[in-house]
């Protein structure tokens, strides 16, 4: 299966690198841009459209692809899917402590893009109001009460998602990382990959 990791703020790609290895060895692909600018200053708009040129120039045409997004990258995901239409490809989504209700330490950094990350956002309010959009799509959400980058913590949770876990995890940034974690979505991206595949040949027959 495809799968486009998209990482958080400040961040690069390496920070998903044990969570890929565990990927490819499963036998999947995995497309992790190294997003520019890192701090989102001109917006999570901006690099949703990031997202949407990379998928263009890297991923196959036409096939489907799951998600994972990492702090910021789950918003950027979230905008992606839900203004520029990324929706229709991605059959999965798992959303890592990302806040999807805004973060108060957000008010501590300048750029669009940290405006965008504040409670009660324009942009967050527009995903919160059209995220029936995703209606159809598995997604799976992790957070940690012990977040102490996304304040307060709890709006990392996401009532919409199918499944959710508190990972426990002491650093924000460990949650790509956490075993739990890597194992969950193993897990579920196997399980994703063996009903598209008996999709497919479904077709074919």
């Amino acid at each position: 299966m495809n799968i486009v990791l998209l990482h958080g703020i400040f961040d690069t790609a390496r920070i998903f690198n044990p969570l890929v290895a565990l990927l490819e060895s499963d036998g999947h692909t995995c497309f992790a841009p190294s997003m520019k600018p890192a701090d989102a200053r001109h917006g999570i708009h901006d690099l949703a459209c990031y997202v949407e040129r990379y998928v263009s120039e890297h991923v196959p045409h036409g096939e489907p692809f799951a998600i994972i997004g990492f702090s910021m990258g789950g918003i950027i995901a979230r905008q992606y899917m839900q203004v520029l239409g990324g929706v229709a490809r991605v059959p999965i989504f798992f959303s890592l402590a990302s806040p999807h209700k805004g973060s108060f330490s957000s008010y501590l950094y300048f750029g669009q893009g940290a405006r965008d990350l504040r409670p009660a956002s324009a942009l967050l309010c527009s995903l919160s109001a059209t995220e029936s959009c995703l209606d159809g799509m598995q997604i799976h959400n992790y957070w940690t009460a012990f977040d102490l980058v996304i304040i307060p913590a709890h709006h990392c949770r996401w009532p919409r998602a199918d499944s959710e876990m508190d990972a426990r995890a002491l650093l924000h940034r460990w949650m790509p990382s956490h075993p739990q974690v890597m194992a969950d979505i193993v897990r579920r991206v196997a399980a994703a990959s063996a009903r598209f595949d008996h999709s497919t040949l479904s077709q074919r027959d």
